[in-house]
This record gives structure tokens, sequence and C-alpha cells, in this order.
């Protein structure tokens, strides 16, 4: 978690789209909740409360955009969950 939380502030100094660190994160904790057998849906509801109390703290100055970036990033985690 403390890897992802890093990868998610880092995410929100550059709000343009997901970095490949993000992404690499995201693909093993996707990867590892399957393994675990954490519902997908915890690990989503675990993604967005981070993200937002990390977005909340730096106070987005356009919350569209982070919301669009936020979106991709939780299409990330699903994909990543279900890869084989």
């Amino acid at each position: 978690m403390k890897e992802l939380r890093a990868a998610l502030a880092d995410q929100l100094k550059q709000p343009d789209g997901p970095t490949s660190a993000l992404a690499d994160v995201l693909k093993r904790v996707g990867k590892e909740a399957h393994q675990k057998n954490v519902p997908p849906e915890e690990l989503i509801v675990i993604f967005k409360e981070l993200w937002n109390s990390l977005a909340e703290s730096l106070r987005p100055q356009n919350p569209d955009q982070y919301e669009s970036v936020r979106q991709r990033l939780v299409t990330l985690c699903i994909q990543a969950y279900y890869a084989e």
C-alpha cells in the first residue's frame, strides 16, 4: 500500500494520464488482490478512497481532469485483477 500511495501521489502531480510507474503498481496490486481472493469491488473501493484522500489534500485545479485519470486507473485496476 505504501508503494501504491507514493505512485498515486506522483500521479496527482502529473494529471495528463497514468504514469508507467503507477500502471505497474496497479498491475501488481490487482494480481495480488486476485490471488488473495479480495473481491474486485473491495479493491476498487480501497483504490478510490486512497485516490480521493490524496487528491483532496493536493486540491486539484482541474477536478474533471483528475476524475478522467481516476477512471482510467480504475479500469487498469480491473484489467489487472482479471488478467491471466
